[in-house]
């Protein structure tokens, strides 16, 4: 009976063959023999899973607190795109480098050291609310500071009623600027892009280099899985975050479904930071080659020559194979028809279903990305158990897009009804809140937004001033409007209408997670497609061309794109000291066909370039010819289940 192979680092390696230190586990002078039996596939897995997860909770949190970020530091939706846009050219400038150098280098080590500077940009992005704080929009909506009844009351705000409207000389000068703000925000996605290159190029390379064909599908699904894990993570940490207040000691008058809430969204960026920097430790650890890896090598290992002419060849080499020109095509187009919905969906959901920010930000979590992860397993079984062909793969993935296409193209009708904003739209197609009713009010356009709502609920008013009241009073701590001209009976309360889209964010919701489903097993046979196009030398190079094009033309314009097209759907800014600040409302109809028509086209091309890869990638080996088949077990006896096969796997 044969004996199971340990998975030591360093049996390997022959006396004087000068490879010993290319598989031994360890960093610097800490080498000790105890650690050497850890360095194997499946923890490698494990690690590079949980690596992944951090990443992409921190990705999801950042994209969750992004609608606070604009509320508290007044900034349109364009300029957080640019934000978020940062990323990406941190990924694109890094990535080319990282990865001609890292596939000829200590993969795990500049993995390590992209986690490192991911954990130190956590906490430069909690630097801004020390140095500014709640603001002062946020202080005024407390017992502390606001304008409310009672012994907390230090100061008393002013409520904007009719005829008394005027923002103060004061607060232009307290809270005009948001500069250094996006400035810090922006420095730390660049930050948060270059950690990002080395974990996905990088991380992927390693293991699929380190693992055998056939069981490589599987094992990049685990990885995959455990990362799908983050967003879940990320979102979860978010709700919870947008559900206290920015400043958890203070004592707000409005709840977290009122949408002047501001909730404190530089709490969860600790969490990560702690992470990266324990898992950049461990995964230092790994070898530049896993032992077990190696001997299944029939070739010694070679490092190749680093050299600006063996660059340039490998680049044209790339770009010479149709396979891979067509498939990064297309995953283009799908990112970028799928990265406005990644970036602004709590957004969306808050605007177009009534949802608060921190549920907003579960939903986008729990729901859609659980369906994702399921979509990548199930994919992954699928390819272990039967083989498909490349061309089959390719195949799937068109039907996929497709469904994609016909999906987001049925979101444009699917509407919530909600109570209008009282005005009307202007002959610039702007929304003009001046009416005959309040046009003695000298509300102007420097009125804080404080929406309220007529008492029958019929209507939504930016604030009392251009619902033409002249009065107020406590109920509790909430305010409750009187004498409001534009208003029958002239009685409202404070916040916006209440609706009710249950039954329309339910289809949404189920739509959704059908569509991510097929989408993870569409992209699944793409990624795999991807490994097994190219030379295995080339392969940490050709993930970061292929992070080059999708950077220069998905990632870097998408959020810069679709935050352009909230801005056009908005109907209601916010104004200070004659500049716009951040949208407060907009035009549902407008947003949805803006979105989802731009997504629809976008995808359409996606599958157009992939009809493309099904033709040219016929022949293509994807699986080992001299490896061990699921049909023969290891002594002969017959067929091994496919279960048995993938139990194997993971155990």
């Amino acid at each position: 009976m044969t004996t199971k192979e340990q998975p030591t680092c360093n049996e390997s390696a022959q006396p004087g063959d000068g490879s010993e230190d290319d598989t031994r586990c360890g960093l610097g002078i800490f080498h000790p023999t105890w650690l050497q039996k850890l360095a194997s596939t499946k923890m490698y897995v494990i690690l590079h899973g949980a690596m992944g997860l951090n990443l992409f909770a921190l990705y999801s949190y950042r994209v969750a607190v992004l609608t606070t970020l604009e509320k508290r530091f007044k900034i349109p939706s364009k300029t957080s795109g640019f934000i978020v846009m940062g990323l990406d050219i941190g990924v694109t400038c890094s990535t080319i480098i990282v990865g001609y150098f890292g596939s000829r280098s200590h993969m795990p080590r500049l993995i390590a050291a992209g986690s490192v500077i991911t954990g130190v940009a956590c906490f430069l992005a909690m630097l801004p609310h020390a140095i500014y704080g709640p603001g002062q929009d946020a202080l005024d909506l407390t017992l502390e500071y606001g304008d409310v009844p009672g012994p907390l009351n230090a100061t008393n705000g002013t409520v904007a009623l009719c005829h008394n409207a005027i923002t103060s000389e004061e607060d232009c000068i307290t809270e005009s600027s948001s500069t250094i703000p996006v400035a810090i925000f922006f420095i730390t996605e660049l930050m948060f892009g270059v950690g990002d290159s080395g974990q996905l190029m990088l991380g992927l390379t390693y293991l699929d280099n380190n693992s055998r064909k056939d069981k490589a599908p599987f094992l990049l699904a685990i990885s995959a899985c455990i990362r799908m894990l983050g967003p879940s993570v990320g979102f979860s940490i978010a709700s919870y975050a947008l559900s206290q207040y920015i400043d958890p000691s203070l004592h707000p008058t409005i709840g977290p479904e009122d949408p002047r809430w501001m909730g404190a969204w530089w709490m969860g960026w600790s969490i990560n930071g702690v992470m990266a920097f324990l898992l950049a430790f461990f995964i230092a650890l790994f070898p530049r080659q896993l032992a077990r890896a190696k001997r299944r090598k029939t070739q010694p290992i070679t490092h190749a020559d680093i050299s600006f002419e063996d660059f340039m060849q490998t680049v044209k080499k790339l770009l010479r194979n149709k396979v891979f020109v067509l498939n990064t095509t297309s995953t283009v187009f799908f990112v970028f028809g799928f990265a406005g919905y990644w970036t602004f969906m709590p957004k969306y959901l808050e605007t177009q279903y009534g949802q608060t920010a921190a549920s907003a930000s579960l939903i986008s979590g729990s729901v859609g990305l659980v369906f994702t992860g399921l979509g990548i397993i199930t994919a992954a079984i699928v390819i272990t158990r039967f083989k498909p062909s490349a061309r089959q793969l390719a195949a799937w993935s068109v039907f996929v897009e497709i469904i994609s296409v016909i999906g987001r193209f049925s979101w444009t009708f699917l509407s919530c009804n909600s109570s209008p904003l009282h005005g009307n739209s202007a002959d610039d197609g702007s929304w003009n809140m001046t009416t005959a009713c309040n046009s003695e009010c000298l509300c102007g356009q420097e009125v804080k937004y404080s929406p309220i709502c007529s008492a029958d609920g019929s209507t939504n008013f930016f604030s009392p001033c251009y619902a033409g009241c002249t009065a107020y009073d406590f109920i509790n701590t909430s305010k409750a409007y009187s004498n409001c001209s534009c208003i029958p009976g002239g009685q409202a309360i404070d916040g916006v209408c209440s609706v009710d889209c249950g039954y329309s964010f339910t289809i949404f919701l189920v739509s959704q997670c059908i569509m991510s489903f097929l989408e993870a097993s569409g992209k699944s046979g793409n990624t795999l497609i991807h490994f097994r196009c190219v030379d295995e030398k080339d392969k940490a190079f050709s993930i970061g061309v292929g992070e080059l094009f999708m950077g220069i033309l998905a990632f870097i314009p998408a959020p810069l794109v679709y935050g352009t097209l909230l801005d056009w759907a908005c109907i209601a800014w916010g104004r200070e000291c004659g500049e716009r600040g951040n949208c407060w409302l907009y035009d549902g109809q407008s947003l949805r066909n803006l979105m989802n028509l731009t997504a629809t086209a976008l995808l359409t091309c996606g599958a157009l370039f992939d009809i493309g890869v099904w033709y040219y990638c016929k022949g293509l080996q994807m699986y080992d010819e001299h490896t061990e088949s699921l049909e023969q077990t290891s002594d002969g006896r017959g067929k091994k289940k496919w279960y048995r096969q993938i139990l194997s796997t993971c155990l």
